[in-house]
């Protein structure tokens, strides 16, 4: 492709259409926040994905849960702290290594669960409103190539 034909592309895409980066990051955040207005009953802001994960890691420690958030160890510091804070999470010491500690979510947070699992499924099932089952998963196909596509560069 030539330079100019590659900048035509690139100008049409800027003009015309939405970053596509742009674009799942204001889904994303409207997302989140139909989550925060549905849960504004909970204490627990904007930390339904991490508490979702450590409920279903089985034991995951800190740095397993960073790389799951692709975010840094600090990052999920606090975040368990503000979730261990508000009575969501505890850290409990590895019986196999010392130097971890493992994630749970306390009786607090298991009692809270299904409410939050069904607020994430009636906010997923609005926002794939007129989407068949099909289509819903080309999507999940089609955002899983192109993470792989940048996780690779």
């Amino acid at each position: 492709m030539s330079g100019f034909k590659t900048f035509e592309l690139i100008k049409y895409y800027i003009l015309v259409r939405e970053p596509v980066g742009r674009k799942m990051n204001k889904i994303a955040k409207m997302f989140q926040a139909q989550l925060q207005k549905e849960l504004r009953h909970l204490d627990i802001d904007r930390s339904f994905y991490p508490l979702l994960l450590i409920e279903s890691g089985n034991g995951i420690t800190q740095q397993e849960l960073a790389m799951q958030l692709h975010c840094n160890k600090v990052q999920v510091v606090r975040i368990i702290d503000y979730l261990s804070s508000n009575g969501y999470v505890e850290r409990v010491q590895n019986t196999e290594d010392k130097r971890k500690h493992v994630l749970t979510i306390t009786e607090k947070a298991a009692l809270l669960m299904p409410d939050i699992h069904q607020v994430i499924k009636t906010t997923s099932d609005s926002a794939f409103e007129g989407l068949s089952e099909n289509k819903i998963n080309e999507l999940y196909e089609m955002l899983d190539i192109i993470e792989n596509n940048l996780v690779s560069e």
